[in-house]
């Protein structure tokens, strides 16, 4: 019995080879497109850096339930700033402050008087306090004081 043997169509291996190039050269046009346009995108609309900023300079935080607390913050960035809330401990309260607006530059003084109005009571001398300062646009800062002592 003889075999017969079909003959058998196929794309030829150059040609093959070809459109595997042209195909793999598409998709990374494709993918140089996409990444270009993203990273243009952030550094054109959203690359701003951050102008607001805030450095506690110094503070006074006595033990005892009669004495003030005194904060000395300071805006260190670009831009002014309007200081408009404060949380001692995750709490809401509101101390006495000097100036809520501050230009580049310029300090303020936040201060409680008595301690033993803050949230929570007299604080225990020696534990670590969150006082937390939220500005007008949003800018949140939060500083750690220590009771009993001054920094």
């Amino acid at each position: 019995m003889i075999m017969q043997r079909t003959a058998r169509k196929a794309v030829d291996p150059i040609i093959a080879s070809l459109l595997l190039i042209a195909i793999a050269v598409a998709a990374g046009i494709i993918v140089y497109v996409y990444v270009t346009s993203l990273a243009g995108g952030l550094t054109q609309a959203g690359g701003q850096q951050v102008s607001e900023q805030l450095s506690l300079d110094a503070y006074t935080f006595p033990s005892s339930g009669a004495g003030t607390l005194t904060v000395t913050v300071r805006n260190t960035g670009g831009s002014s700033l309007t200081l408009n809330a404060y949380f001692f401990d995750g709490s809401a309260f509101s101390p006495t402050v000097g100036s809520s607006t501050l230009s580049t530059g310029q300090t303020t003084t936040i201060t409680q008087n008595p301690i033993s109005a803050l949230p929570g009571g007299t604080p225990t001398s020696g534990t670590s306090h969150s006082l937390k300062v939220i500005t007008a646009d949003g800018g949140t800062f939060v500083f750690t004081i220590v009771s009993g002592r001054s920094g």
